[in-house]
């Protein structure tokens, strides 16, 4: 009896492909809100450079989805000195600004973790085997088998990881005119990425952004802070 053939085996260890974002929110606005809705905001974020220059541009976005005029607060008032309240106040409202929104962001940063192996094996070959079969009924058989075989098999493993990130963030939208705050809130985006480097495209600092500030802007539109089009 001779036989021959190739298999091929594939191990995945702990190896799932996908990706899974959470985004939470705690809004709280005050008692006494202004009649019209806000209309032009000044945004400042504090956070690092990149993950800044993200958020700043998915403020503008979400603004103009709701038809909010926004402008970044460093351009109203540079960073290359110090400004008393009154210049604040008085620069803010030359712009018409009747809104700062300020975003605090603490960022894990894409972490890296090892989530498997996924291991792939060619095998090819012969056998040959001479032998006999003694019945002893009942379904019961002996088999005695001599031969000889010859196989070659290769193989790779490669190391898997799994991506992850989370993005903590606090707001606060103040009045300039008067100073007080309008809202504060504070809110996460986690994300899982998926294996590989397929799920590390999940958690990049646009799309960090892009949850966190949809958030901020939902809660502020839902309790009537903002208006979901440019009419107050």
């Amino acid at each position: 009896m001779t036989t021959g053939g190739v298999r091929c085996c594939l191990l995945l260890s702990a190896l799932f492909l996908g990706s899974c974002t959470s985004t939470t929110i705690q809004g709280y606005a005050d008692r006494n809100l202004p009649s019209n809705s806000i209309q032009h905001l000044a945004a400042y974020v504090a956070a690092p450079a990149s993950l800044a220059s993200n958020m700043q541009a998915s403020i503008a976005d979400e603004a103009r989805k709701r038809g909010v005029v926004v402008e970044d607060a460093l351009n109203i008032l540079p960073p290359t000195r110090t400004y008393t309240d009154a210049e604040v106040r008085k620069l803010l409202a030359e712009r018409g600004v009747d809104g700062v929104l300020t975003i605090n962001v603490a960022d894990s940063g894409v972490i890296s973790q090892y989530a498997g192996t996924i291991f792939n094996s060619y095998s090819s070959g012969t056998s040959s085997y001479n032998g006999t079969i003694t019945n002893y009924g009942s379904g019961v058989a002996t088999v005695n088998l001599n031969g000889t075989g010859n196989e070659s098999t290769f193989g790779t493993a490669t190391p898997v990881h799994a991506f992850s990130r989370k993005t903590d963030f606090t707001a606060k939208l103040v009045e300039p005119a008067s100073g007080r705050n309008l809202w504060v809130g504070n809110g996460e985006v986690s994300t899982e990425g998926g294996k590989g480097l397929i799920g590390r495209l999940t958690v990049t600092d646009s799309a960090s952004s892009s949850h966190a500030v949809s958030a901020i802007f939902d809660d502020l539109q839902k309790k009537g802070i903002v208006a979901s089009s440019g009419h107050g």
